[in-house]
């Protein structure tokens, strides 16, 4: 049995707003997709009705992302579709789809020889030895969470294009919360870029390099441009309301001044602003591009109407978000229970009333395996755990550690327990802080966004 073309068969089954994205005019197009309104459908139908109409080659096309795992997930979808492409302009499952980092790699080792020269290169995938090291020649003593944000502060200074240099006056005008003192903080991530330029005859480059050599080498090599420009003509950005100003400068460097770019996003879904990502880029596409095409998704197949309702309300009472970028979602689903919002004195009352509603969910018939229990942070989970086994309702902690299961708590317990063998002598209080602060179980949150959750 033949194929069918990609113009007919890959328009069947979109919704009305789907089509109008997929076959949109090639040029600028922004989707302002909701969550849970099929967008990554939307931009593997648009990338295949491209390709199967001759606007673009299937191997001229780049689609970029932020994890491995959806840049994965678009390329089984191209897979998918590859029955009904047109042999003259290729097979959609040649599509490069891959993250934002993956992209700049295989550019960077393409390039490089010709922009460089013979100095070989690394990629540094653990700073953490680097910057404890960088730490160390500036004489300022750290700990190992200090390490760690540390680490966390260089690579959101480095994705928002702020240098050593400018590190301390950049802070300062924005009042961001840093883990030392900034001229500190400055002063290592100076001497962690002067270690990876010379290690050992090698150049170390960590993922942010990735990017900003990538961007140069377009920037400031003419011949660097021209081949990269005619090997790729079209881009799709999916999650676009969370790239940095690093991947901004990447994309700039990869259009030049073309225009032929989908992205794909939503202001309020934006939740790397901790790595310097901001959904400005996608408030203003419009502004850029005055031309551009504009599409809402807002019918969303994931919820039901009930929950739909509650997040429309929660967030239209959303600050600092330009009005035309609020969604209005309709659920898709068949009717379900209306949101039910209680308060209680504590986190304790709350844990316990949240136990009985399991419980008598459980004995309604509703399998356990169906209820969860979302929590913001993991140091919540203790107050949980407590509950659930007073009443006896057996349970597993996902995406984290049990309370009593993390390293500094079974130090903690072994620390005490020692003291109380040896029947050290002294007030209780005193003895206790001075076994627990070591650890970091201290009375005040620490500096630095790492140690603080971990004390969290």
């Amino acid at each position: 049995m033949d194929a069918m073309p990609v113009a007919a068969d890959h328009l069947v089954g979109l919704d009305d707003e789907q089509r109008e994205a997929v076959l949109a005019p090639r040029g600028p197009l922004c989707v302002l997709a909701g969550a849970g309104t099929g967008k990554t459908r939307t931009i593997t139908h648009r990338i295949a009705h491209l390709v199967a109409d001759g606007h673009v080659a299937a191997g001229q096309v780049l689609a970029v992302t932020f994890t491995s795992r959806a840049a994965g997930e678009m390329r089984s979808r191209l897979r998918a579709m590859d029955a009904g492409t047109a042999d003259a302009v290729g097979s959609v499952a040649s599509v490069q789809a891959l993250t934002f980092h993956a992209a700049a790699r295989r550019q960077l080792q393409y390039f490089w020889p010709r922009v460089v020269g013979s100095t070989a290169w690394e990629l540094l995938d653990r700073k953490f030895a680097v910057v404890a090291q960088a730490a160390n020649r500036a004489r300022v003593q750290v700990s190992t969470d200090d390490v760690r944000d540390l680490a966390g502060e260089i690579e959101w200074a480095k994705a928002s294009l702020i240098t050593p240099e400018g590190y301390a006056a950049s802070v300062a005008q924005i009042g961001r919360d840093i883990p030392l003192d900034a001229e500190k903080v400055a002063a290592i991530y100076s001497g962690y870029e002067t270690l990876k330029a010379d290690r050992d005859g090698r150049t170390l480059l960590d993922f942010d390099d990735l990017l900003l050599h990538t961007a140069a080498a377009i920037e400031n090599d003419a011949a660097v441009a021209g081949e990269f420009r005619d090997r790729y003509r079209c881009f799709v950005v999916d999650e676009y309301q969370d790239v940095t100003p690093l991947q901004q400068r990447v994309l700039d460097a990869w259009l030049g001044d073309r225009d032929d770019l989908t992205v794909v996003g939503d202001a309020n879904q934006t939740i790397y602003s901790f790595t310097g990502a901001s959904p400005r880029y996608l408030l203003d596409f419009s502004r850029r591009f005055p031309d551009a095409a504009v599409v809402r998704l807002e019918r969303d197949y994931r919820s039901t109407p009930q929950v739909v309702s509650l997040a429309n309300r929660v967030i239209a009472a959303a600050r600092g978000r330009m009005a035309g970028s609020k969604l209005q979602l309709v659920g898709q689903r068949p009717g379900g229970p209306e949101p039910t919002f209680s308060e209680h004195p504590d986190e304790a009352a709350e844990a316990a009333a949240v136990a009985r509603s399991i419980k008598k969910l459980i004995a309604a018939g509703t399998p356990a395996s169906e209820i969860a229990v979302l929590y913001r942070i993991n140091a919540q989970s203790e107050v949980y755990e407590e509950a659930l086994t007073a009443a006896g309702i057996a349970f597993q902690v996902r995406g984290g550690e049990g309370f009593f299961s993390r390293q500094e708590i079974r130090q903690s317990l072994v620390a005490l327990q020692r003291a109380a063998d040896r029947g050290a002598d002294g007030e209780l209080p005193h003895l206790v802080r001075g076994l627990l602060e070591p650890l970091g179980l201290t009375a005040q949150a620490p500096a630095g966004a790492k140690a603080r959750e971990r004390w969290e």
